[in-house]
């Protein structure tokens, strides 16, 4: 037994119909129907359906839309959610991938998708990004990571403070002294960028 209602229009219905199509007030979008003049229905009838729109592919403004609204809707919730359950460790995982990762980055295919997706930019959209989306999260980002932050600081402080008294204890006399403090400093700041 099939629940399908059949509705019929008149030729004028059908008129009107498409005479709202040509000028637009039907919206293209799929899922945002016209809103419904509840005043015009009568007591006891049921709504005219929304008409609908037969699109084999949606266009690409409809599809960015669709994926805004819902990640509007629920985006936060569910990755939250997901973070909470991780189907596997995210740290061991990204350990594991080491070996690919490395072999990814000497890959000249993956080289040259970076390159070619750095100029598919420009500075201005860099700017605009780095302006709205980086600028207002640099507080929060910072001050949300403190305790990466304490770690890292307290790390390289350790060694740096080892590596300023071994300084300080050379000689310092001579222009030779002196020149080999330089030396001997600038080596040992070198052996400590990037470990912070």
């Amino acid at each position: 037994m099939s629940d399908s209602i059949n509705v019929t229009i008149t030729a004028a219905e059908l008129e009107a119909l498409q005479e709202l199509r040509r000028q637009g007030a039907i919206p293209e979008a799929v899922g945002q129907p016209m809103p419904y003049d509840e005043s015009a229905r009568k007591w006891g009838e049921a709504p005219p359906a929304n008409p609908a729109t037969v699109q084999r592919l949606p266009t690409a403004q409809q599809v960015v839309d669709k994926q805004i609204r819902n990640l509007q809707a629920v985006g936060e919730t569910n990755y939250r959610e997901g973070i909470t359950r991780p189907k596997r460790s995210p740290i061991a995982a990204g350990i594991a991938a080491q070996p690919a990762y490395e072999t990814a980055m000497r890959n000249p295919a993956v080289l040259a998708r970076r390159a070619e997706a750095l100029r598919k930019t420009n500075d201005e959209e860099w700017a605009s990004r780095s302006e709205r989306i980086g600028a207002p999260r640099l507080v929060s980002g910072v001050t949300d990571r403190i305790a990466k932050v304490e770690r890292a600081v307290g790390s390289y402080h350790g060694r740096l403070s080892a590596h300023l008294q071994r300084i300080d204890q050379m000689p310092a006399i001579t222009d030779s002294d002196r020149e080999r403090r330089m030396v001997e400093n600038l080596k040992g700041l070198r052996a400590m960028k990037g470990t912070i």
